[in-house]
C-alpha cells in the first residue's frame, strides 16, 4: 500500500504481467505438476515475503534475492525458488520494481510486477 511520504509503507504491492501468469503461479496443483511440490510449496512462500516485505530491501537473505544485470544495465530482479532435493536450485521468481522508485537505493522499491518463474542459467 502507498500513502503518502510522511508514512512508511507497510507492505510491498504485487502485480502481474498477465492475470494467466497469476492464476498459474498462485495454483498449487498446476505448479505441482509442471514441476513438483517443493517449487509449488516455495513460489507461494516467496509471494508471501515478497507481499509482506515493506521494500525489496527489507526482503529475508534466505530468498536469495538478487538483481539480474546487462553489463551495468540493471534489468529485474529474481528469488530463487529451490525444486526436490535441490538446496538453492535453477528456478527463479522474476520480477521488476513498479511506480517511482530509484534502483540505486533498494529500499525505494516497494512496488513490483511478477514477470515469471524461469531457469535463466
Amino acid at each position: 500500500m502507498h500513502q503518502n511520504s510522511s508514512f512508511a509503507t507497510l507492505f510491498m504491492e504485487i502485480y502481474w504481467i498477465t492475470t494467466q501468469l497469476k492464476t498459474e503461479l498462485e495454483d498449487e496443483a498446476f505448479l505441482t505438476k509442471r514441476y513438483d511440490q517443493k517449487v509449488a510449496r516455495k513460489v507461494a512462500q516467496r509471494l508471501r515475503e515478497i507481499g509482506a516485505a515493506p521494500s525489496y530491501a527489507k526482503l529475508p537473505p534466505a530468498t536469495g534475492k538478487h538483481p539480474i544485470k546487462e553489463g551495468s544495465r540493471f534489468l529485474y530482479f529474481a528469488v530463487d525458488v529451490p525444486g526436490l532435493g535441490e538446496k538453492r536450485g535453477k528456478l527463479r521468481l522474476l520480477f521488476k520494481p513498479f511506480g517511482e522508485y530509484n534502483s540505486a537505493h533498494v529500499e525505494t522499491i516497494v512496488a513490483v510486477v511478477i514477470l515469471g518463474l524461469d531457469d535463466y542459467h
